[in-house]
């Protein structure tokens, strides 16, 4: 009876370390399979000047379709099933209210950047799908974890370089605005009751990559 009951024993030790290896496998394959996006919503992003997405939002920003957003937030929460928010606004940031306020203010109309923006074409463009990634919180005033998906925008270097040489040129102080201190992001979801306030615009997003993004083919 021991050898029977021993038996039983290591039997249903096993079977729940297959069941977990096999729950661990699934989690991990829908987590890393790819989103999807319609390829319709590449372009037709449009420049939007000091949209309202409260204190810290940004000053310019590129919105995307607004069938965009739903159909991504709809995915991510599929997948996780937790209880998530969406931020104040769905906008990539281009220049955020706190470097316009510490570096241009007052030397740059935000009219202007509006102008440089359309320049350089920025208004209307195309991006290219990249990942969705996943940031744990970095701070104690921060959610658990942040859901975005990760552009690439040819066009958003050059826009923060034109703004940069802008400022050197009427006097202002160059080494306040980085260029590069800005990523073409699209946050999503934040758990933990949400966005406390705009993200900043993170120029090292793709070491938080969890799985591809990428444009469905036309059916």
């Amino acid at each position: 009876r021991r050898r029977s009951a021993l038996g039983k024993i290591l039997l249903g030790v096993a079977v729940l370390a297959v069941v977990s290896v096999l729950f661990l496998r699934t989690l991990r394959e829908s987590t890393s399979a790819p989103y999807l996006m319609r390829a319709e919503h590449l372009n037709g992003w449009q420049l939007t000047l000091d949209p309202a997405a409260g204190v810290g939002g940004p000053v310019l920003a590129l919105t995307p379709p607004r069938e965009l957003t739903l159909e991504l937030f709809q995915q991510v929460f599929q997948r996780t099933m937790e209880s998530m928010n969406p931020p104040a606004a769905y906008a990539v940031t281009l220049i955020q209210r706190g470097e316009f306020s510490s570096s241009l203010e007052g030397l740059v109309d935000p009219h202007e950047l509006l102008a440089l923006a359309g320049e350089v074409g920025l208004d209307g463009a195309t991006v290219e799908p990249r990942c969705l990634a996943v940031r744990p919180g970095r701070a104690t005033d921060e959610p658990g974890r942040t859901f975005f998906a990760l552009f690439n925008l040819p066009e958003l270097h050059p826009f923060r370089e034109r703004v940069g040489r802008l400022l050197t040129e009427r006097g202002g102080d160059a080494v306040a605005f980085d260029p590069s201190a800005a990523a073409p992001v699209l946050y999503l979801a934040a758990t933990d009751g949400g966005f406390r306030g705009w993200p900043a615009a993170d120029a090292a997003a793709e070491q938080y990559c969890v799985a591809p993004l990428e444009a469905a083919p036309e059916v």
